[in-house]
């Protein structure tokens, strides 16, 4: 896996024998999966077919590292000997410590690793950085055979891992589940290909597309299926903007709690309000990190607050903080991936500077009338120049609809 360079950001059942024999639409064939404790054995699979399986095991292992490994990527591990047992899994725990190859090595206990296949999700380091290079560890762990959803985009990197364990006279298969891969670690590519991190944007609208009332409220347009699902995305950010109305009016905590998850980074874009020193976000600063984006010769409240860091920026000729200045800033403070929630003001500048990658839009079956738009302070300069999105996947969510969107001109994918 890549290369540690930045700092941290913030935070089968063993018995008798199991014969199961199951028809599996995805696959062409019989399989016969035989389990004696934590061991499975997998027959019937066309060997492709064992490439999908266990690299998709490989990805579930790699989100396990969310929230401790940016600005790392993450990164799972699966090693596979030739009759098809699992030797050991592993994943990228917690920045500056093993990659997922070594803890899945190690998750071997000394089991013979000769000959066995090892399914990673990014293309192994073949550098020394924070740790030693993982390829090398490959090939002295006598694998034989590599399968790697992704090439890892590092200068460092950038194929040179996969040079490395051809050349040792391993068989390297590429490109499984590439797109899976890419877009899990879309913050990580972001940073390699744009050098700024990845940006969504969560909302939640009526039908008639309003955010909330012209008095503020919006407590709540979706229901409490969608609102849950809303902290499974936070979870899957290393950090949440909002921007200072949205701290006075609706008091947030911005914390993970509907589900299981680590909270993210809190980012408060205020250049003039700052934080009231008794809201939420004020009295817990010793509890998630919370970061206030304001400008160079600005006080507003809040900014001697224990615990609150505050980084300034200059202001533009518009009077506000440059989008494009805070996402290439963010990777100082370890983070790869935002996700704004509001209000209008910072959704309409992220959208007029072109840097939205992503929204998440969730529609309630409610109707506001007059109220406010996510996007009414943004006036594209043309009409043929607006932004354009594609859609990605649209999910029932109680009684709402959550539609992904992705950039037209994203190099990603949700299909």
């Amino acid at each position: 896996m890549g290369q540690d360079e930045f700092p941290l950001c913030g935070n089968g059942q063993a018995g008798m024998p199991i014969l199961l024999k199951a028809w599996i639409p995805a696959f062409a064939g019989t399989t016969s999966i035989r389990q004696t404790g934590p061991e499975i054995q997998i027959e019937g699979f066309l060997p492709e077919q064992t490439d999908i399986k266990f690299m998709r095991r490989a990805l579930e292992l790699a989100l396990q590292g969310r929230g401790s490994v940016s600005p790392n990527p993450r990164v799972g591990a699966v090693i596979v000997s030739p009759d098809g047992k699992v030797l050991g899994e592993g994943y990228h725990h917690k920045y500056g410590e093993s990659h997922a190859e070594v803890e899945a090595i190690k998750a071997c206990g000394g089991a013979d690793t000769n000959g066995a296949t090892i399914y990673v999700t990014l293309e192994p380091c073949c550098h020394r950085g924070k740790t030693p290079p993982c390829s090398q560890a490959v090939i002295k762990a006598g694998i034989k055979r590599i399968v790697i959803a992704s090439d890892d985009p590092n200068p460092k990197v950038n194929g040179c891992g996969i040079s490395d364990v051809r050349s040792a006279g391993l068989e390297v298969v590429s490109g499984v589940l590439e797109k899976e891969a890419r877009y899990m670690n879309r913050g990580y590519f972001t940073l390699r290909e744009k050098n700024r991190a990845w940006c969504s944007a969560k909302i939640a609208l009526s039908i008639d597309g309003k955010m909330a009332n012209l008095d503020g409220e919006s407590k709540w347009i979706t229901g409490p299926e969608a609102r849950k699902y809303a902290h499974t995305l936070r979870a899957d950010h290393d950090a949440i903007m909002v921007g200072g109305s949205t701290v006075w009016n609706d008091n947030p905590e911005l914390t993970v709690r509907s589900v299981e998850g680590p909270d993210p980074v809190r980012l408060v874009l205020a250049p003039h309000r700052g934080i009231p020193v008794d809201s939420k976000i004020g009295t817990s600063l010793n509890d998630v990190p919370t970061v206030l984006f304001t400008s160079d010769d600005a006080t507003p409240e809040g900014l001697d607050l224990p615990g609150l860091k505050v980084h300034r920026f200059q202001m533009d000729k518009n009077g506000r903080i440059d989008p494009v200045d805070i996402l290439k800033t963010l990777p100082q403070y370890g983070i790869l991936s935002v996700m704004i929630e509001g209000g209008s003001y910072v959704l309409s500048s992220f959208m007029d500077a072109g840097v939205i990658d992503e929204l998440a839009i969730g529609t309630a079956p409610s109707v506001v009338g007059t109220g406010v738009s996510p996007f009414d302070k943004f006036d594209p300069v043309t009409w043929e120049k607006r932004p354009r999105f594609r859609e990605g996947i649209v999910r029932k969510s109680g009684t709402d609809f959550i539609t992904t969107y992705l950039r037209e001109d994203s190099s990603f994918s949700l299909d």
